[in-house]
C-alpha cells in the first residue's frame, strides 16, 4: 500500500468521522441549547454563564479532536501537544457534568433536565482520555529514550 493510499484512507475515516460527529452536534445543538436563547432574553445569567462553559467545553474537545487527528495525519505521534490535548480534554469533560449541575442548581428559571447530561458517560469519556493522554507520554518517553541510544 502506498504512502498516498494511507493518507487518503486515514483522511477519508477522519472526514466520514468529524462528518457524523458534525450531524450529531447539530441535531443535539438545537434541541438542548434553545434554553440559552430564552435566558439571553430573559436576561438569566447565571444560565447563560453555565451555558456558556459547557458550550466551551465542548468546543474545545471538539478542537483537540480536530486538532489530534491532524497531527496524526502529518504523522506526528507521540508529540507532547497531542498529550497535552488528550489531558487537558480528559480533565475538561469531568467539568461538563459539574457545569450542568451548577446551573440547575442556580438557575430556576429553566428546566434543565432537558439537556442530557449523563455524569458516568462524561466521566468515562475522560477517563478514556485521560488513559489515552498517559499511553502517549509513555510512548513520548520511550521515543526519547531510542532517540537517545541511536
Amino acid at each position: 500500500m502506498s504512502k498516498l493510499s494511507k493518507n487518503t484512507n486515514l483522511g477519508a475515516i477522519t472526514g466520514v468521522f468529524l462528518f457524523f460527529l458534525t450531524l450529531i452536534g447539530i441535531n443535539t445543538f438545537n434541541e438542548a441549547y434553545i434554553q440559552l436563547k430564552h435566558s439571553v432574553v430573559d436576561e438569566h445569567i447565571h444560565a447563560v454563564l453555565f451555558y456558556s462553559l459547557e458550550l466551551a467545553v465542548l468546543l474545545f474537545v471538539a478542537y483537540g479532536v480536530c486538532k489530534v487527528i491532524s497531527n496524526i495525519n502529518k504523522r506526528k505521534f507521540f508529540v507532547k501537544i497531542n498529550y497535552m490535548l488528550f489531558y487537558y480534554m480528559g480533565v475538561a469533560l469531568f467539568f461538563l457534568p459539574v457545569f450542568h449541575e451548577l446551573g440547575d442548581a442556580l438557575d430556576t428559571a429553566h428546566d434543565w433536565k432537558i439537556i442530557p447530561m449523563e455524569v458516568p458517560v462524561w466521566s468515562a469519556m475522560g477517563t478514556f482520555l485521560l488513559i489515552i493522554a498517559e499511553i502517549f507520554r509513555y510512548g513520548i518517553r520511550m521515543k526519547e529514550e531510542q532517540d537517545l541510544t541511536v
